[in-house]
């Protein structure tokens, strides 16, 4: 799929692909397209009024709670990532989202579907988003993937990996952990041989619980077959997960 003229209900930047996005083979990183999909909402949501600054003003603030990712190349360091994003017919508490990534001459990158919410501040109880199709153009019938991403299930006899801590440059503006960072725990729980041989095809993340500062957590992976897999972040204090995440990968 591409939007060689896009529709105006559809919004579009242009990012370049610089050092601080990118893996050790030079090309875009899993949560560098994480921050791109996150950075575009953001400006998307301000055109609506309902961006950071829209909703700080009522205390409240947005949350990523579902998404499902396939990659069909990865750009690379220096390229210009075209992204283009809109949003989809809301459901009483969540917004949808889908995400389009081309190169320069249209061509198709990765595709990206997504679920949100509005919390507040104050209680953290998510707010109405239905109100939102009165105020911002959606498209019909658009979909970079029609199925809106799902609940994923919990490992099964997944051993506990390496404790960790929650770190200070693990929390973002919002003072929660960035989602970016879960992503990045992920990864690195997976062995150093198994990354460089492979690269992930689709990943699919739910976010469950936040995490705090000095926290501590562990990964437990749950194998379904040669090179796909289910993943947990789970915090030790309580067990609880905070995200669970299904992963593919291909040589």
């Amino acid at each position: 799929m591409t939007f060689n003229n896009p529709l105006p209900e559809v919004f579009t930047a242009v990012f370049p692909v610089r050092t601080d996005y990118v893996d050790w083979e030079k090309k875009l990183s899993i949560p560098g397209l994480f921050l791109f999909l996150q950075e575009i909402a953001w400006e998307h949501a301000n055109t609506w009024d309902f961006g950071y600054e829209h909703l700080k003003e009522k205390d409240q603030f947005w949350v990523l709670s579902k998404v499902n990712v396939h990659i069909r190349q990865y750009p690379q360091w220096n390229d210009e990532l075209h992204l283009q994003t809109w949003g989809k017919e809301p459901e009483l508490l969540t917004a949808y989202r889908d995400f389009m990534g081309s190169d320069r001459q249209g061509t198709e990158l990765f595709k990206a579907t997504s679920a949100w919410h509005i919390l507040s501040s104050t209680t953290g109880r998510p707010q109405r988003v239905d109100i939102m199709k009165q105020r911002c153009p959606i498209p019909t019938g658009l979909h970079a993937i029609e199925e809106k991403p799902g609940k994923l299930p919990a490992p099964a006899d997944a051993p506990a990996g390496e404790t960790h801590p929650v770190m200070l440059s693990d929390i973002d503006m919002n003072r929660h952990v960035n989602n970016t960072r879960y992503i990045q725990w992920v990864l690195d729980s997976f062995p150093y041989e198994f990354a460089l041989a492979h690269k992930i095809s689709e990943i699919e993340v739910n976010f469950l619980q936040q995490a705090k500062l000095g926290d501590q957590y562990y990964v437990a992976t749950q194998a379904l077959g040669e090179n796909t897999f289910f993943s947990a972040v789970i915090r030790i204090s309580d067990q609880k997960e905070l995200v669970r995440v299904k992963t593919r990968w291909i040589n």
